[in-house]
């Protein structure tokens, strides 16, 4: 009785051992699990950051092509024949000192300022056959709200509507565009209420130039257009990352959102993430994940426009971003399943071996095996 009591209380404290040895496992295994899920998940999230990097990228690179499109167009109208005559012919005209000019194109201008177009000066303007012709091509392209034309001292001589003022020569994009008046340059404008046209716009302005002797040219005026930036928005709007992912357009400058996800969403609100915006810019990297003004957290990649800019005035960068919650969805749900499978195979794997022991095991160890071998001896003899 006595060599019974040890190997009873072993048979009963053997699934005790068992049951604790599994409590201490499950807690490890299950660390390790959530270790090795947010690992996936940190990659993943990088993944998808990288692929919000291109995504951006591409419509940075179908901005800059539509930039150069526009400015190629706008160019190739500058050189129409009629509208170089016209500029040719209103920069004859002066024959008094370019100061006494000056003076009153600066007179005419503040006369149409005070009335507001309705002279006969803007009516003469508007009605020249040469605004017409720039009627005509502003009906093929309808994000073309204005287009003007200039002298040489930037007088209007041409325009699709009465502008707001006659004078464009103080205007900075009619000197920077004009320049020293030999090359010129071509000018595109970063997105701006235009109070003329009645819509936010972008910029374009080329030089008017004047065949001299022996194929020299000189700036004998400009031309300027006016496009809606409906056409941005189109392009920005049309990317979607999962169900509520999109992209914008952002100034770099001021964190303007210059184009949102859709047509009316243009110049009307503050990026929620700048400064985590322009602390990736400066690190170098190209996705980011970011909480916004309004609490909610965002996985973004963003890209800048390529280099060299079209123009120093497009400060643009473009971003893709997609909700953090709704970007982890499927590791989220990948990390439920997988802890619910490796809690069930343990809690399986508990009860097969509690089964195996109290019907198998036990039974066999509860059996005197010393007995048995006395009574097998004794059959024998």
């Amino acid at each position: 009785m006595e060599q019974e009591q040890p190997s009873s209380r072993l048979i009963e404290l053997e699934p005790r051992l068992l049951v604790l040895f599994l409590f201490i496992a499950i807690p490890f295994i299950l660390i390790g699990c959530l270790f090795i899920l947010g690992f996936v998940r940190s990659e993943m999230n990088q993944t998808a950051g990288d692929n919000m990097h291109g995504a951006a990228a591409d419509t940075a690179r179908y901005l800059e092509s539509y930039v150069l499109h526009t400015l190629t167009n706008v160019s190739v109208l500058a050189t129409t024949p009629a509208l170089q005559q016209k500029v040719a012919s209103s920069n004859r005209n002066y024959t008094k000192d370019p100061e006494e000019i000056r003076a009153q194109l600066i007179e005419r201008d503040a006369e149409w300022t005070r009335a507001r177009g309705v002279t006969t000066l803007a009516f003469d303007v508007v009605g020249d056959p040469v605004s017409d012709f720039l009627r005509r091509a502003s009906s093929f392209n309808t994000a073309y709200k204005e287009i003007l034309v200039t002298d040489r001292l930037g007088a209007l001589v041409a325009a699709t509507n009465i502008t707001t003022d006659y004078y464009q020569a103080d205007e900075d994009w009619w000197r920077r565009t004009f320049g020293d008046g030999n090359l010129g340059a071509v000018y595109v404008s970063n997105v701006a209420f235009d109070q003329s046209a009645g819509a936010n716009v972008l910029e374009f302005a080329v030089p008017v130039r004047e065949e001299l002797a022996d194929g020299v040219t000189d700036v004998s005026g400009i031309l300027k257009v006016l496009v809606e930036a409906t056409d941005l928005s189109t392009v920005v709007g049309a990317v979607r990352r999962g169900e509520t992912g999109h992209a914008l357009l952002v100034d770099a400058e001021n964190g303007t959102v210059i184009v949102g996800t859709d047509a009316s969403d243009v110049m009307r609100r503050e990026y929620g993430a700048m400064p985590q915006l322009q602390e990736a810019l400066a690190e170098g990297r190209t996705s980011f994940v970011g909480r916004h003004a309004d609490g909610e957290v965002w996985l973004t990649g963003f890209s800048p426009m390529p280099e060299p800019s079209p123009s120093p005035e497009l400060r643009w960068l473009v971003v893709v971003q997609e909700p953090l919650a709704e970007a982890n969805a499927a590791t989220r749900a990948a990390t439920i399943y997988m802890v619910i499978f490796f809690a069930g195979m343990l809690l399986l794997i508990l009860a097969l071996s509690l089964y195996m022991h109290f019907k198998l095991v036990r039974p066999i160890r509860e059996i005197d095996l010393r007995e048995e071998m006395d009574r097998l001896a004794s059959a024998e003899s």
